[in-house]
């Protein structure tokens, strides 16, 4: 019996991906998750073989996004991590990639994708999703944000202030008004209209994908 983790802020999200992956015999969901802290707890108490999560819980006393996975990786090395995720921005994505996960999935893809994913996954082998793998080996890097400016960037377009983003990832509010400042002047913008525009252009919003 392989036993999963599910992690997803959104309730509907956890209830589908449990229904699915229910029709398996051979798999078994141990325990859900709709935030980071619950994820933390989670994965101290509950033996698993694959944590299937969500890279966007932004309403969290801890971070989510990068640096939740990070985290992961750090803690659980041997944990197969399959990220589905609405987010197409490809610096994240490139960052997720770089941290080893085993696998990234888009929320949009249909439902014989993710079967197929944890399939694979749980054979031992990795899965990207055809399309984004050809996106993140393909696509020229014309030197947009940085990975830490566009998590930034994400985390005010989902309505997280300055002050909050500073609290939830122990850095100074001077730190992420800079960032957010480079951000800006990196890409041109006179205005945080303009900045949420942005993010919802390159998939960073809730509503961007």
């Amino acid at each position: 019996m392989k036993r999963i983790l599910i992690a997803d802020d959104h309730p509907v999200v956890r209830i589908g991906i449990h229904c699915l992956l229910a029709q398996r015999p051979a798999w078994k969901v141990v325990g859900e998750a709709g935030d980071p802290e619950q994820l933390e707890w989670l994965l101290a108490e509950t033996p698993c073989e694959l944590l299937i999560t969500d890279l966007s819980m932004p309403l969290s006393r801890r971070p989510d996004g990068v640096r939740m996975l990070a985290g992961i990786r750090r803690d659980y090395p041997e944990l197969p991590v399959l990220v589905v995720t609405t987010f197409t921005n490809l610096q994240v994505l490139r960052a997720v990639d770089k941290l080893g996960v085993s696998g990234i999935l888009e929320k949009r893809s249909d439902l014989p994708a993710l079967l197929h994913a944890v399939e694979q996954i749980l054979d031992g082998a990795g899965y990207v999703s055809p399309a984004l793998t050809h996106r993140l080996r393909n696509s020229a890097h014309r030197g947009g944000l940085t990975a830490r400016e566009s998590e930034v960037v994400r985390l005010l377009a989902h309505g997280l202030g300055v002050k909050q983003i500073a609290d939830i990832h122990r850095r100074t509010v001077s730190t992420i008004s800079r960032q957010k400042g480079a951000a800006m002047r990196r890409l041109g913008l006179r205005s945080d209209y303009e900045l949420m525009d942005y993010a919802k252009s390159v998939g960073l919003s809730p509503s961007g994908s």
